[in-house]
């Protein structure tokens, strides 16, 4: 609890979150992270694995698993005429996401955007619609 009101006392919200999303694209790409804690308390160190970062994010990939089917009948949209998921940023890295992805849309073919610049750009394009 200590290390939690520093964090707050600090207004270190956001480093920690930074710490967090380094660890995920470490994650999306190996086998480990280490998170690197020091100004919580010094040479604090966590690693984690992937296995554990699947398992912690495994509510959050189900709960999209499961949002598709309903997205797509409210579309009216079969899931075996889907041709293209294209995937572009944030968790669409991750591979137990695109994993699950596969297994609901087989006959996808899969499109890679850029994975750190596509939802900047989309937001500067709809900027730019809105607003000129």
């Amino acid at each position: 609890m200590d290390r939690l009101f520093k964090l707050i006392r600090d207004r270190d919200g956001h480093w920690l979150a930074m710490q967090v999303e380094e660890a995920k694209i470490a994650l999306s790409n190996g086998d480990s992270a280490t998170l690197h804690l020091d100004r919580l308390a010094p040479d604090l160190r966590h690693t984690l694995t992937r296995l554990e970062f699947e398992q912690a994010s495994s509510k959050l990939v189900e709960r999209i698993g499961t949002t598709l089917s309903p997205l797509l009948a409210n579309a009216g949209v079969n899931s075996a005429t889907v041709d293209t998921v294209f995937f572009t940023g944030g968790a669409s890295g991750v591979p137990v996401l695109r994993k699950r992805i596969a297994a609901l849309l087989p006959q996808a073919r899969r499109v890679e955007g850029d994975l750190f610049g596509s939802i900047g750009a989309g937001l500067a394009v709809e900027a730019q619609r809105r607003f000129g």
